[in-house]
């Protein structure tokens, strides 16, 4: 043993590749100049106002920023992924990678890796204004530890529809339109079933037992939903009643998973990520495999 912590072959070329690239400086530059608009616009707003509510204005910065840095990255991170192995594709250097030692795997692993890793970039680049809110709006550091886990949830998550489309897909475009659509589909549909699930509860004469069954099954789509814990975070940081207030009461099954929805939500959906980035590489190892045999013909 040499003791060396081994990089994955693909994560160390991409970051060379995109260290020479200026689309990142752009992006990262882009991004500073929108929060910096918003935090002037918030000091400005707030200017003149007492004491108490200055600082509890400036704490409220934060979730405001946060959301405003996910929606980006949820934006970005579709399209950094759906173009990784789509990308090698159309520019004809997926053949050669394939004939590699690096196995399909890491070749994925890597990609995804490589996307997680320029997203990171951006959030290190904000972190100054975000600071801002802990410094002086007081608001505990947990809060901030809990920001930089759920950027790391959305980059697996959306990262791994991107990355198994991308091997799906022949085109980086339709790789990109079916990530999006993918996501937004899960988003919308859990949460549509939740409110039918709500209303079926409120139509109900089974008494208790009903309500507590259907409750439950609002709770279990909501559960499934990559985005509702997350905004749910922010509304309590904001002072809003949020999504789940009045969801407890209703049996011990739904108040369990309303209790640790964001602990279901996380293992739940990573589970169906690793579940995507295995059948994005057996994809690329069935590419592997014909490549080969075409070969030997």
């Amino acid at each position: 043993m040499t003791g060396k912590m081994s990089v994955n072959p693909i994560l160390k070329k991409d970051i060379l590749v995109n260290s020479r690239n200026a689309k990142m400086a752009v992006t990262i530059t882009l991004i500073n100049v929108l929060f910096a608009l918003i935090v002037i616009m918030i000091f400005l707003i707030n200017r003149g106002e007492q004491y108490q509510t200055y600082y509890a204005n400036i704490a409220g910065m934060f979730p405001v920023l946060a959301l405003s840095e996910i929606g980006i990255i949820g934006l970005i991170m579709p399209i950094i992924t759906s173009t990784s192995i789509s990308g090698e594709r159309e520019r004809q250097t997926l053949d050669i990678m394939l004939t590699t030692p690096v196995k399909p795997f890491s070749i994925v692993a890597g990609k995804l890796l490589s996307a997680m890793v320029t997203t990171l970039m951006y959030v290190i680049a904000t972190l100054p204004f975000l600071a801002v809110s802990f410094v002086v709006g007081g608001l505990q550091w947990s809060a901030l530890f809990k920001y930089v886990v759920m950027i790391f949830f959305i980059d697996i998550y959306i990262g791994s529809i991107g990355v198994f489309f991308s091997c799906v897909k022949r085109t980086s475009v339709s790789a990109a339109v079916s990530t999006i659509v993918t996501f937004a589909a899960v988003v919308l549909i859990t949460y549509a079933l939740g409110n039918v699930f709500e209303s079926m509860m409120y139509n109900s004469t089974s008494g208790q037992a009903g309500y507590e069954f259907y409750m439950t099954g609002k709770a279990v789509f909501f559960a499934l939903n990559p985005v509702i814990w997350i905004w749910e975070t922010y509304s309590t940081m904001t002072g809003d009643m949020g999504l789940l207030s009045g969801m407890t009461g209703y049996g011990k099954y739904s108040d369990f998973i309303v209790g640790h929805l964001d602990i279901i939500c996380v293992c739940v959906n990573l589970c169906a990520s690793f579940v995507l980035i295995r059948l994005a590489s057996r994809r690329l190892r069935t590419g592997i495999k014909k490549k080969r045999s075409r070969n030997a013909e």
